[in-house]
């Protein structure tokens, strides 16, 4: 009878410890962390002709310009966007990696 108990036992110990704790979400990108701080006022409404960030047919024509010449615009400003969206701070990395961030929602 014991070892039927000890058997049962090893056996619920062992099924509670294969369970899967509840995934944690992942936390915010860099470029997630910028686009929120910097960006998201205006491509998140599409304030200004802005695109809306995940709105691949705002996005489409912009897209196929390339990293470089996106990063170019920000930084030196384009159309209504004012030169790093306003933010004189903002690194030219920094810039990359919101942009990275927005065109990654496009996926």
């Amino acid at each position: 009878m014991r070892k039927q108990l000890f058997s049962v036992l090893i056996i619920a110990l062992c099924a509670a410890c294969s369970e899967k704790e509840p995934a944690l979400p992942a936390a915010p990108s860099a470029g997630e962390v910028l686009f929120t701080k910097n960006c998201k006022v205006c491509h998140a409404q599409g304030l200004n002709g802005a695109p809306i960030v995940g709105n691949k047919a705002m996005w489409a024509g912009r897209k196929d310009q390339g990293l470089e010449v996106l990063v170019q615009h920000a930084s030196e400003g384009y159309g209504l966007m004012p030169a790093k969206g306003g933010n004189t701070e903002l690194s030219k990395e920094e810039i990359t990696l919101a942009i990275e961030y927005m065109l990654s929602t496009l996926n």
